[in-house]
């Protein structure tokens, strides 16, 4: 019982509710019944003493059997019994017939209560009378004691028919509450229990639910959590498994060049001329294995954090123009004019100069590959009071609107043949926009198809020199 009741989250919010409206109830029911007691006992027993009282000081005025026996009428067929006694303790006077329990109370209290005015008893729970005396004076002598009996009985019935009001108030709400709460559980929880069957279906890998997505309270935003998250997983899925078949495909490339021509060097007889031939296209396929290892490499060691950054004051200019040297042969050998724009003055920033000229060349690697024979490359600064964007443009066939927010994502090409002829394998714009982001700074991409496209390396600056140097 116990583990179900643990394993059930209707049945504990609707016991926690429960119990919360039980200890109210209590709560309340204890102070209506102290309350009621309180005034009801006081309330008779302020009647007892008034009377009591009021008897006393008549007879003191006229202490006769006249007005003994006017004051016994007054209380015969009425809530109270007096007893009127005289100064040696003899009844002069009763409004009722006197019991054993009387006469009980008379003896007790004769020598120790009655002499001094004391209250005779106020237990009206255990008691049978509630009693009360008062002193007679004639001439400044006690003549005589007014004795007031009232009978606890009404008092302990009235009680118990409160309690007994109270515990069928009480058991009638708690059943129409119970009852109400079990539907107010039943309806907060129930969405959290869809919502543990999506998220088992979801670690399934059953992306195929309907969750409803009602309201804007806390459960409703779990359940746009849950949407959102769902999503995520299943683009990262996907990613994963695009990852792996892309992987495989970038390795099998390389590795079948390697595999097939060092077999037709091993396995026939082949001229000088075309052994070169096939070492040539071994050692580029090498090479290109190599450089995509490195960059699987580099992408994981910046997802762990340990991609490691020498960071210092470095002139931005120097940067591009080294990297600028680096890629010229290979433009010139594709007829590609480059079109350089130094600035006006010498920009400073912080950062990894390596690591800052690998951004570089990744771009413009992918501003040659798409920039077909006969185009150009430009590359232009631009700056204002807190950053500086340098600006890469080609005139290459531009990138359709709907691919450019993936464009910096691991191993995705605009061009989906992976023929060596248009690309490399899809990690250099991953890695660049990465190293960009730590160097607080961030990548844009503007393109259209038939356009060509530029991107944008916006870094924050570290100095201005006043002047070029």
């Amino acid at each position: 019982m116990a583990q179900f009741i643990r394993t059930r989250v209707t049945i504990k919010l609707g016991l926690l509710l429960f119990g919360v409206f039980l200890l109210i109830a209590v709560a309340l029911g204890n102070i209506v019944y102290t309350f009621f007691v309180s005034f009801y006992v006081s309330h008779v027993w302020e009647e007892l003493t008034q009377r009591t009282e009021s008897h006393a000081a008549v007879l003191s005025d006229y202490f006769n059997d006249s007005t003994i026996d006017h004051v016994v009428r007054m209380e015969v067929g009425a809530n109270f019994m007096v007893v009127i006694l005289d100064s040696d303790k003899n009844v002069l006077g009763q409004s009722d017939n006197m019991t054993s329990e009387h006469h009980d109370y008379l003896d007790m209290t004769y020598e120790k209560q009655m002499k001094f005015g004391a209250t005779v008893e106020q237990d009206w729970d255990s008691k049978p009378f509630l009693v009360d005396q008062a002193p007679v004076f004639q001439g400044g002598k006690e003549a005589g004691t007014v004795v007031l009996f009232s009978s606890t009985t009404p008092i302990r019935e009235a009680i118990q028919s409160l309690q007994r009001i109270l515990l069928t108030i009480g058991l009638a709400s708690a059943i129409i509450v119970g009852g109400i709460l079990f539907l107010i559980s039943r309806m907060i929880a129930r969405p959290l229990l869809v919502m543990r069957q999506v998220t088992s279906e979801i670690a399934k890998g059953n992306y195929d639910f309907y969750l409803p997505l009602r309201g804007e309270d806390e459960v409703a935003q779990l359940a746009h959590s849950i949407h959102h998250m769902s999503r995520e997983i299943q683009f990262y899925q996907k990613q994963r498994n695009d990852f792996l078949a892309d992987i495989g495909h970038e390795l099998r490339t390389p590795l079948t060049y390697l595999k097939g021509y060092s077999e037709l060097i091993l396995g026939h007889d082949v001229s000088n001329e075309e052994k070169q031939e096939y070492l040539t296209v071994i050692n580029e396929q090498s090479e290109r294995l190599q450089r995509l290892v490195q960059d699987l490499f580099d992408l994981a060691r910046i997802d762990q954090g340990v991609f490691s950054f020498h960071w210092e004051k470095i002139c931005l200019e120097d940067v591009l123009t080294d990297t600028l040297s680096v890629v010229e042969s290979s433009m010139d050998a594709k007829g590609i004019l480059i079109e350089y724009c130094p600035p006006e003055k010498k920009i400073m920033v912080k950062g990894d100069r390596q690591r800052l000229g690998q951004v570089f060349i990744n771009i413009l690697d992918n501003a040659r590959y798409y920039t077909p024979e006969g185009g150009s490359v430009f590359v232009r600064y631009q700056r204002n009071a807190a950053e500086v964007i340098i600006e890469i443009e080609d005139t290459g066939p531009g990138i359709p609107k709907a691919e450019l927010p993936f464009i910096t994502e691991r191993l995705y090409r605009v061009e989906k043949s992976r023929s060596k002829q248009t690309g490399g394998a899809g990690l250099g714009l991953a890695i660049s926009s990465k190293i960009i982001e730590k160097h607080q700074g961030y990548l844009q991409i503007e393109s259209a198809e038939g356009e060509g496209t530029t991107f944008k390396v916006n870094l924050p600056l570290v100095f201005v020199d006043q002047a070029k140097s």
